[in-house]
């Protein structure tokens, strides 16, 4: 395989990363090429693997990368949503069997639908018990003239359900939070593992 033809297969693999990070990546490729002769480039392309792997490698080594910076700059809500996407692209780009990639697939396909599914139903139970807690509420202020006794526990019931709703609120949003982190948790371990797997073939 020429180096032409390496990196053509490499940018196809590489092409799903938003647009600064690929745009870096490839022009580490060049670099990294472009400092040998022809038998160098043979050379390198056999450490870097097919360019499946050497694209597997560069997304979880970005992956660390963005994590660390992350966790030095605390600034965890402006890169969240790129933690996430990366840490997924990284996991199906990890080179496998065709039957356990299919098997993978279904598996975080299934489990993605199960997630949403959860989410969906907390944030439609959230919003229905916060509209009978907020009728309740009118409803027991509108009572106090006639009944205190009555009032007061129909208000109270209003005020539960309201804090009900905004429980489940903050539930989903955990639980959206909390599916990103093992997305990125299990890129990593998947990461990992293909570290160790490197250093055996060595």
């Amino acid at each position: 395989m020429t180096r032409e033809e390496y990196m053509t297969k490499l940018q196809k693999y590489l092409r799903k990363l938003p647009k600064q990070d690929y745009e870096d990546a490839i022009e580490y490729f060049n670099e990294y090429f472009s400092d040998t002769d022809e038998e160098g480039q043979q050379r390198l392309m056999e450490e870097l693997g097919t360019p499946k792997e050497a694209a597997a490698d560069l997304m979880y080594n970005l992956l660390d990368r963005k994590i660390q910076e992350q966790d030095e700059s605390g600034e965890e809500k402006k890169s969240k949503k790129g933690i996430t996407l990366l840490a997924v692209l990284a996991i199906m780009s990890t080179p496998v069997t065709v039957p356990l990639f299919i098997a993978m697939l279904a598996v975080l396909l299934a489990a993605v639908i199960c997630v949403v599914c959860v989410i969906f139903s907390d944030f439609i139970a959230a919003f229905s018990i916060l509209l009978v807690g907020g009728k309740l509420l009118l409803r027991g202020l509108v009572s106090f003239p006639y009944s205190l006794s009555g009032a007061l526990m129909i208000t109270g019931c209003g005020l539960l359900g309201i804090g009900c709703a905004i429980l489940l609120y903050l539930l989903g949003i955990y639980l959206c939070k909390w599916t990103g982190m093992l997305l990125v948790m299990l890129a990593r371990k998947i990461a990992g593992k293909r570290g160790k797997n490197h250093e055996k073939n060595k």
